[in-house]
């Protein structure tokens, strides 16, 4: 649960309130229109199709299930059976009646299912979030031998991006430091408090005088939704203060203030996470390391052709690598031409005779 700016808060705060509101899918760029949802044509389908009937499918960083209820959803058209789980390190909503299993609380770093459990997996911008080390040892931990791995993972260059990046400058550009917030808080807070009518009217001089900077501030561009939204709310409380119930409106100042945070958050997070080229090859270096082939990769576009990140296809390897032998570690007494065993190690210096 999204908590009160400046307070301690779990890993995936910035999430769980956004999919406990009900919302399933990704949003693409901004347009003319407002946020378009985003199109993969048959990017999962078509990988869950490839699948036996039993199967069992991990999808990482869930979010609302959207990519675990496509598996679902898949499998039975096609007739086949399917068992999906879906983990998050946000808070998710309770299941309701049958389809994927989501588990929120979940870390990619440490996940919490026996070795080999799952024959395929999927992230849809979401591993690249975590750990990238710990996550994919985790991720072929967790898939069978010759299991796949299908990922759509954030591209630096890609039209998502610039749109969270234009938003981020949109709201900062108009908001600022939170002046008008603050001269609402104060305003509400002087009524509530029953204040002298100097006080009260003062508060709201200050309330107008800083909703109109912000106003003059506001880009004329479809990233600036957001933004115009907050003007016109804040502009609302300006114009019919009188009409609300005070304390009402300081707790609802609060959830806005709670909500900007994990806005901010939210799209912060995706543009420290989107790889560029070298990144890209940095992750699959890591996939490697870990026992994961990348069978392919390539940069992923949505039904508009729009640039919208990179299609990871990786593979555990179909029986583990051998071990390399180990290494005898005893040291040659050149002198008198035979082994012997090193002295004992002592955290604090060598061990007196």
């Amino acid at each position: 649960m999204a908590r009160a700016p400046g307070s301690e808060k779990r890993p995936g705060w910035h999430w769980s309130e956004y999919w406990r509101s009900g919302r399933a899918d990704v949003l693409s760029v901004e347009g003319p229109n407002g946020p378009a949802p985003l199109d993969l044509g048959d990017l999962w389908p078509a990988f869950f199709r490839t699948l036996p009937d039993g199967a069992r499918v991990l999808d990482l960083a869930t979010g609302g299930g959207q990519v675990a209820r496509l598996a679902w959803d898949t499998a039975r058209a096609d007739g086949r059976r399917a068992e999906v789980v879906g983990v998050d390190y946000a808070d998710l909503p309770p299941p309701s009646g049958e389809g994927p299993v989501l588990m929120g609380g979940v870390a990619l770093e440490k996940l919490p299912f026996p070795a080999a459990a799952f024959d395929a997996a999927t992230s849809q911008y979401g591993i690249e979030y975590a750990e990238p080390k710990a996550a994919l040892a985790e991720l072929a931990r967790v898939l069978r031998p010759g299991g796949q791995a299908l990922i759509l993972a954030h591209h630096a260059d890609s039209a998502i991006g610039a749109s969270a990046a234009g938003q981020l400058d949109a709201f900062d550009a108009t908001m600022g430091g939170g002046e008008a917030l603050r001269r609402a808080r104060r305003l509400f807070a002087a009524i509530l408090e029953r204040r002298r009518p100097e006080v009260v009217q003062a508060a709201h001089a200050a309330l107008r005088e800083a909703v109109s900077r912000a106003s003059a501030r506001l880009p004329g561009t479809p990233e600036a939704e957001f933004a115009r939204y907050m003007v016109h709310y804040l502009a609302d409380l300006s114009q019919r203060a009188g009409a609300y119930e005070p304390a009402s409106v300081l707790r609802r100042l609060d959830e806005v203030e709670a909500g900007n945070a994990a806005w901010r958050q939210r799209r912060r997070n995706q543009l420290a996470a989107a790889l560029d080229v070298a990144g890209a090859d940095a992750f699959l270096h890591r996939a490697g390391r870990a026992g994961l082939t990348a069978v392919e990769r390539a940069e992923a576009r949505d039904a508009n052709g729009a640039l919208i990140g990179w299609r990871f296809l990786l593979q555990r390897a179909s029986e583990d690598p051998p071990r390399p032998p180990r290494a005898d570690t005893r040291s040659t007494d050149k002198e008198k031409g035979r082994w012997v065993t090193p002295p004992p190690f002592s955290p604090c210096g060598p061990v007196d005779d």
